[in-house]
């Protein structure tokens, strides 16, 4: 009996071992060239608001009128908004944190009703920006392309999302200081971009400071070549060295708060954040060839209107913006397919020829909607100018990455953003200004290349685990005898 256990564990330790060295000899092509024209994708994830906070008056100008020239997604303006919600005081940037967590934002959800966000989250959550404080994004989801059926990917923290974001699995359930659990390098969009030869960057202020959550993931260590700062980025930008995939991060390694938008911050600072790295690339040889996605992790506890679904077995998190800047993406166009963290992995792996990272990713809806390839505007192209910036806007963009949070004191009013004059009158545009579309890697193959994710728990020999549905691993070979504990996929049950 003892000899058959023996065999067994040596058995399951070559089979994890396996696991963990699969997607190495996975790739059959490189993924350096693309299926659209965009050669180059950066990622800007920002904290804590949801899609109605920040967009739930989208389309009125500063007369308080709805403006007919815009788009009006799926807002406070298109439903019966609550008589308890509020708009922030003109003169404004910030409100108090909402109540946060996966049991308040239950509490707010209310088995889908979406109703209880004031004994959940607090009152704070009852509250929505203007014109005065969201001018500038207002006017960039104006230019390009807004998604307003964009979800978060959990009913929870920053932390779980965000790995959600880079994995399309999360071992945590919640926000927590350290781990384990850890989620393994191989699970990730990092490692399936090294085997197929897409090169990345994730660039903090400082990473010497802190790299959450990268810290979660374990084996990242062996990969610090792709961390960088934010110098890092400008530098690449300015020298031609841009990588395909650039992660801009406004949390962690220093910086403030107030970058991320993070409440009680101001949503200034942030924005101007946003202006500097955007105008960055506008000005650069990499616009024609660039997409930038911005959205939010999560929704910070913050009301919004739209259940959110059930996509591959997951209960989605609460609703959050997401604006897409391209030369190719659409102008002043509302895009209600539903998206979720995931959808970003999934675009990925499509523009580059790569398999879906896992099935989740492999069933998310990818904005392609959003884009414009193929139809030509007045000018001949499909590919549209960089913004022309008047003064006033000009004024407001930073010099440089830490001037975001100096010159943000300077204002009390934002609304001359918006509305602004299009590239390109409404009338002309060779597409229709909203629309969706089913479209995901299911449609083009099956492959995935992670088919089983875990988390990771490395931990003494002689520690008892009393866990269920967990596969204990005798690691053999090695001067400390260690156990690996690998935690099971499982979807939130609701």
């Amino acid at each position: 009996m003892a000899g058959n256990r023996r065999a067994a564990l040596i058995a399951s330790a070559i089979v994890i071992m396996m696991l963990l060295s699969w997607g190495s000899s996975f790739a059959s092509e490189q993924g350096s060239t693309t299926k659209t024209p965009i050669k180059h994708l950066v990622i800007l994830m920002m904290e804590n608001h949801s899609f109605d906070n920040l967009f739930g008056i989208y389309g009125i100008g500063t007369n308080d009128t709805v403006m007919k020239n815009v788009t009006i997604p799926l807002n406070l303006l298109s439903a019966n908004p609550s008589a308890s919600l509020s708009a922030v005081k003109s003169g404004s940037f910030t409100t108090s944190n909402p109540n946060e967590g996966h049991a308040n934002y239950l509490e707010d959800w209310n088995h889908g009703l979406m109703n209880n966000f004031i004994n959940g989250s607090g009152p704070s959550s009852m509250t929505y920006f203007t014109s005065s404080q969201m001018g500038p994004e207002w006017m960039l989801a104006q230019q390009y392309a807004l998604g307003d059926m964009y979800f978060s990917e959990m009913l929870s923290e920053t932390l779980p999302n965000r790995l959600y974001s880079l994995s399309g699995f999360s071992p945590i359930n919640s926000d927590q200081g350290s781990p384990p659990p850890y989620l393994l390098y191989n699970d990730t969009i990092f490692n399936e971009m090294d085997a197929f030869g897409v090169s990345w960057a994730y660039d903090f202020f400082n990473p010497s400071l802190g790299t959450d959550p990268l810290q979660f993931i374990y084996g990242i260590n062996q990969h610090s070549s792709g961390i960088g700062t934010w110098g890092n980025f400008v530098n690449a930008v300015n020298s031609g060295t841009l990588p395909d995939v650039t992660w801009i991060s406004s949390i962690s390694g220093g910086t403030l708060d107030a970058f991320s938008q993070h409440p009680p911050f101001s949503v200034l600072v942030g924005e101007m954040w946003i202006l500097y790295i955007v105008h960055l690339i506008m000005e650069s040889s990499y616009w024609n060839s660039t997409a930038i996605m911005i959205t939010y992790d999560e929704g910070g506890g913050y009301y919004d209107q739209a259940p959110p679904p059930i996509v591959d077995g997951q209960q989605l998190g609460f609703r959050v913006p997401f604006i897409l800047i391209s030369p190719y993406a659409k102008e002043d166009y509302v895009s209600h397919t539903i998206m979720t963290h995931t959808s970003i992995l999934g675009f990925i792996d499509y523009n580059w020829n790569m398999p879906a990272l896992n099935s989740l990713v492999l069933n998310s809806n990818i904005p392609v909607d959003m884009f414009n390839f193929n139809d030509s505007y007045r000018s001949g192209t499909a590919a549209r100018p960089p913004l022309f910036w008047n003064s006033s806007q000009l004024a407001l963009i930073p010099n440089s990455f830490v001037d975001s949070s100096l010159n943000a004191g300077n204002y009390t009013n934002v609304s001359n953003f918006f509305p602004t004059d299009l590239q390109y009158p409404l009338g002309v545009l060779p597409y229709g200004s909203n629309g969706s579309t089913g479209f995901n890697l299911s449609q083009v193959s099956l492959n995935v290349y992670v088919k089983h994710e875990t988390g990771f728990f490395p931990a003494q020999q002689n520690t008892y685990f009393p866990v269920q549905d967990i596969l204990i691993i005798a690691a053999v070979g090695i001067s400390v005898p260690l156990i690996f504990l690998i935690i099971k996929r499982k979807r939130n049950k609701l």
